[in-house]
């Protein structure tokens, strides 16, 4: 009798094989999940998953983003989704996924864990805003197609275009244009900081003992100094600062208040005022700057401006 042999390709060792050429194709897969954007531009220290990395890098799930003191980033998703990272920033992309013919599977869940960073919404927002979400350690922002900025240390944001609904503290507000919002930590809820407050004088220093200053007080100069290292990295900057800048101050005694470097700056008039000016070289590149400079000087300008028109006793 003619003694059968299994087929050669069901032998144990071609098994082997072909389970291993499987396990290798997953592995391969599993370590490099789909491109989901660019590092579009990168100035400075700027590290992806503790690496340094340079301008045109790809972005992937999990990737956390930080730019040293110098640095400064912006990171493109497919959609059009624009970040410009700060300097000192730490930015987690928690989740995202753009499925443009299926607007019901968009979804674009990230962090920004320190620093700051101005955000520009692309098509996922018009798609699908209810899909976006961005996380802070003090509160929660839902996009509603807009531009904004936001600082932390508290947290102070900006709205440029379009809305932003702010959660903590278990209340939401929501923030149009041109309006700003305070959030003094994860436990307070969040408020809108009209004009006065962002143009009036910082309190001085607390004595031992002294009565803390009003809320309204705080909340003015937190945004004032959280907006400027916002836009500039290095803190709340002087309205004697050389360099080319653009400022819409407006001076509590007499005269406009000329912003210098980024962010709100200290007017130039007789007595205590806001600027808003972004320095025309602070940022990654001259069209990044301007816009950005732009952004924010209008926004506070606008605020300031709604603000004298309620209250005719104010400054011009």
């Amino acid at each position: 009798m003619t003694k059968l042999h299994p087929p050669r390709y069901c032998t144990p060792l071609t098994n082997l094989a072909a389970l291993l050429g499987l396990l290798l194709l997953s592995a391969v897969a599993w370590a490099a999940p789909e491109a989901i954007g660019t590092l579009a531009e990168a100035q400075g220290q700027v590290e992806i998953n503790g690496t340094p990395m340079s301008a045109g890098a790809e972005l992937r799930l999990g990737m956390r983003v930080v730019t040293g003191a110098d640095g400064r980033a912006v990171l493109k998703f497919l959609d059009g989704q624009t970040v410009n990272l700060n300097p000192s920033s730490v930015f987690w992309i928690k989740n995202y996924r753009y499925a443009k013919d299926k607007p019901q599977d968009n979804r674009s869940s990230l962090e920004l864990l320190k620093g700051g960073m101005r955000f520009i919404s692309g098509a996922m927002s018009k798609e699908s805003p209810e899909a976006i979400r961005i996380d802070t350690p003090v509160a929660t922002l839902g996009i509603r197609g807009t531009e904004f900025t936001v600082a932390l240390g508290s947290l102070c944001l900006m709205v440029h275009s379009g809305a932003v609904a702010v959660t903590a503290a278990g209340k939401t507000l929501v923030a149009t244009a041109s309006q700003i919002v305070f959030v003094a930590d994860v436990n307070t809820p969040p408020r809108l900081v009209p004009a006065p407050e962002l143009r009036a004088p910082c309190a001085p220093p607390r004595e031992a003992g002294g009565a803390a200053p009003p809320a309204a007080v705080i909340a003015g100069c937190a945004c004032r100094s959280l907006l400027t290292t916002a836009a500039t990295g290095a803190g709340t900057t002087s309205s004697t600062t050389a360099g080319t800048s653009v400022g819409a101050g407006t001076g509590a005694g007499t005269g406009a208040g000329t912003g210098a470097g980024a962010g709100a700056g200290a007017g130039a008039g007789t007595g205590a005022g806001t600027g808003a000016g972004a320095a025309a070289g602070g940022g990654i590149s001259s069209t990044t700057t301007a816009a950005a400079a732009a952004a924010v000087a209008g926004g506070a300008a606008a605020l300031i401006h709604h603000a004298n028109q309620d209250d005719p006793d104010a400054s011009p």
